[in-house]
């Protein structure tokens, strides 16, 4: 395991001393917010409700160490246990007055939440299969653990421009996410030694890159040295000021491959006469027990089937891998069952040493080290608790982010469209097991937290919107993981009520190839994409909010769905995202445009580009059309009649409320003069969303002043996020630093929302209180 760094006890004392300061209100919420999130607390959607992430490299917890996660979390009254992608874990659903003891209590287990967030050093990953696999060039496992200490020692580690992504492949053949991280190690043999060949700049979140190839190959010796000369080269030269740029492969598209592999070399041959790396003597992880088969268990064939499914023999002659499939990663500690269950199974699984358990990139637990005589009982074992494990690997491969469930930056509930998606498969008469191998990533929010870049099929959550806005996803398809990494294709949306049946048409028309394709991958390449496209064309117009309500409720919401806060400064983030979409259907109906030759067809398309720029920036103005006139009516008096927009323009959008069927053709020009004048509008617009500059700068109606010590007050009861966001956005911009606001909010998602937001742009929340069915908030601008 990793060696704890030697400054936790005094980072666990100084964040207990925040965390009470913070509660009494003489520690500002930015700078408590800056110390907990390094340290791996992640405050979630509801308020005051907080998780802990901890690092566990490579994925690798000791059997004992799972068992006092349980014992702690229970202690402190969780009820969930998240296993995430990065191969962590994470107890959910805490108070912040229990941090510091569990803290403290983790750290007697030899574990720590340090780095799980944050400007840092993530947890670094491992090939899942590392040590046991028969392809494999080494075992990377040991050189992830020993960076991982090295690293974490360093103050440095926890102060770069935006975090760092560590990973580890054991297999050149299985280059995996080590080309998608900032950094990628792939073991590599030169001339009798070990090294490495090195990714550099890879990433899926915004701007998605495979990583170039900095080294072709680095001894053992210089691997701190790489990560080192990388880290500081990150810190020197990352983006500080926008954190949408800050990744490391922003500096290559800044700079260009050559300039920046010319820049880290020289980092690198500093960094080499300063820091040596020698790999201290590894603990013998090599199986060593046996394991008498106990008479009278059976090989039933419901155990053969799971074996079949499950099992993978290990190079080391009569011990296999287990696959243990954890569904969306979440261990419930409310179910007695489960919880009772695996713990008998870790009791099980620790006589055969502490290298028996890992998880999983797809957010499962893998087993080792197992002797083949013990898997029968095994099987018993899991059976009695893991109804996983009688399905399909294809189920467990449905991979989801925790997303808007918890997480303040999603926008969908991926976790319920994952469980849509593997009820709608098993209906499949197809069968599953065909697909064993297929990966199916979901993502609530562009920042591929479920990796959506890198499966055969990969979602990620947006907001959509005809009348109305609906829950829906981009669609990826076929990433490469292999010796040629490729991320996934996108290749359009779809509405989050349809992505079942699209997911299950895909893979039935699979199996009609009759072995057509090497893999499922490249079948997704080819005819696969021209089905998907298919698909998505079929599904692109979605029934009326009266004619169909299901398709605006989010899977497992029981309200309709709204871009609610998400992220620092979360509502605007969902305002944006609304702004966003209608600026993407002018850009597309513009290039439709330039083709199109029936005159219909030409009149729909200026029709629909002159009604998104009237509605495009309502939003911003916390104002929410019913209907399209409604839309060109606001549009008018709030900007046109306000003076942002020329007055010139009144005319078009008067007769587009009033005439759908007008040739517009012959005003195309008008037409996409306004639109270019609404963008140019918002890209003027700054964070307290006013406008920098006005069409007609004629007198605009003075606010009454506000006799001092009196309090504004505005009645948001009954608007939705992010409109009620953005009136109070609006009502503090036009207060002075120092005044107080009071709000009105609705229970549920205002009251979840708005007061964090405005808490997170720095204004202060003096009171907050239940009044019947509504809230009232009172807030100090800043």
């Amino acid at each position: 395991m990793y060696k704890l760094p030697e400054t936790l006890s005094e980072d666990i004392t100084q964040f207990a001393t925040l965390a009470k300061g913070y509660q009494r209100q003489e520690v500002d919420p930015v700078q408590f917010k800056a110390f907990r999130v390094p340290m791996g607390i992640y405050e979630q959607r509801q308020d005051g409700v907080y998780m802990s992430r901890i690092r566990t490299t490579g994925g690798v917890i000791y059997p004992a160490q799972l068992l006092s996660v349980i014992n702690i979390a229970q202690k402190y009254r969780s009820n969930l246990l998240h296993i995430t992608t990065r191969q962590e874990i994470q107890i959910q659903n805490l108070q912040l007055d229990d941090l510091e003891p569990i803290l403290i209590e983790l750290q007697k287990e030899g574990l720590s939440t340090k780095g799980g967030g944050g400007n840092t050093i993530r947890n670094i990953l491992v090939s899942e299969e590392s040590g046991f696999s028969v392809g494999e060039i080494f075992d990377t496992t040991p050189y992830a653990m020993a960076l991982t200490t090295k690293l974490i020692a360093e103050s440095d580690s926890y102060l770069l421009p935006r975090k760092m992504k560590i990973a580890f492949s054991s297999d050149d053949r299985k280059i995996g996410y080590a080309a998608v991280n900032d950094v990628g190690f792939v073991a590599k043999i030169k001339d009798g030694k070990k090294g490495f060949f090195v990714y550099a700049g890879g990433g899926a979140g915004a701007k998605p890159t495979i990583g170039w190839k900095l080294f072709d190959f680095i001894p053992e010796s210089e691997l701190f040295a790489v990560a080192e000369a990388l880290k500081k080269f990150f810190s020197e030269h990352g983006n500080r000021k926008n954190r949408n740029k800050a990744r490391l492969r922003f500096i290559f598209y800044k700079l260009g491959e050559e300039e920046t592999i010319r820049l880290i070399g020289k980092y690198y041959e500093e960094a080499k006469t300063k820091h040596s790396f020698q790999l201290a003597e590894a603990v013998d992880e090599r199986p060593q027990h046996t394991y008498p088969k106990h008479t009278g268990t059976q090989e039933t064939d419901s155990y053969l089937q799971w074996k079949k499914r499950y099992v993978t023999f290990q190079r080391q002659d009569n011990y296999s891998s287990v696959l243990l499939p954890i569904p969306l990663g979440n261990i419930r500690l409310d179910d007695e069952r489960q919880t009772a269950g695996l713990r008998k199974l870790l009791l099980f699984v620790s006589r055969f040493g502490n290298h028996t358990v890992r998880f999983t990139t797809t957010q499962n637990i893998r087993l080792r080290n197992i002797p083949n005589a013990a898997l029968v009982e095994l099987y018993d074992i899991i059976s009695e608790f893991n109804a996983e494990s009688q399905l399909p690997a294809a189920i467990s491969n449905i991979v989801s982010c925790t997303g808007a469930d918890t997480c303040r930056l999603g926008i969908g509930l991926s976790k319920g469209l994952a469980t849509a998606i593997r009820k709608e498969l098993l209906k499949s008469k197809t069968s599953l097991d065909d697909f064993s191998a297929a990966k199916i990533h979901i993502s609530g929010c562009p920042n591929s937290c479920g990796q959506h870049l890198w499966g055969d099929v990969g979602f990620s959550g947006k907001a959509l919107r005809n009348e109305r806005a609906y829950p829906g996803y981009h669609v990826y398809l076929a990433a490469s993981r292999d010796d040629n990494p490729q991320l996934a294709e996108p290749v359009g949306s779809i509405s989050a009520r349809e992505v079942p049946r699209f997911v299950r048409r895909l893979l039935e028309a699979y199996p009609e190839t009759k072995g057509k394709y090497a893999s499922f991958s490249d079948y997704l390449r080819l005819e696969g994409k021209d089905l998907a496209l298919q698909l998505i064309d079929e599904y692109r117009e979605i029934p009326s909010f009266s004619e169909d309500k299901n398709y605006y409720f989010d899977w497992g919401s029981e309200t309709p769905f709204s871009v609610v806060s998400r992220g620092v400064a979360e509502c605007s983030a969902g305002l944006f995202d609304m702004i966003e979409l209608d600026r993407s259907i002018i850009r597309s109906h513009r290039q439709e445009l330039e083709t199109a030759t029936d005159k219909a067809d030409i009149n729909r398309l200026l029709y629909l580009i002159l009604y998104s720029a009237s509605r495009m920036l309502l939003v911003t103005r916390g104002l929410e059309p019913k209907t399209t006139e409604d839309a060109f009516n606001l549009f008018i008096a709030n900007f046109i009649e306000y003076g942002l927009v020329e007055k010139g323009y009144k005319d078009i959008v008067s007769v587009a409320r009033d005439e759908k069927t007008y040739d517009f053709s012959a005003r195309k020009d008008e037409i996409y003069a306004l639109a270019d004048r609404v963008i140019a509008l918002y890209e003027s617009m700054d964070d307290s969303l006013q406008f920098k500059t006005a069409a007609n700068p004629e007198p605009r109606p003075e606010r009454p002043k506000e006799k001092q010590g009196t309090v504004r007050r505005k009645d948001l009861r009954g608007f939705v996020c992010p409109m009620n966001f953005v009136q109070t956005k609006l009502q503090l911009a036009a207060m002075q630093s120092g005044e107080t606001l009071e709000i009105w909010l609705d229970d549920g998602h205002p009251i979840n929302n708005v007061p964090a937001s405005i808490r997170n742009e720095g204004h202060t929340i003096l009171e907050q209180t239940q009044i019947d069915n509504y809230w009232r908030v009172l807030i100090k601008k800043k």
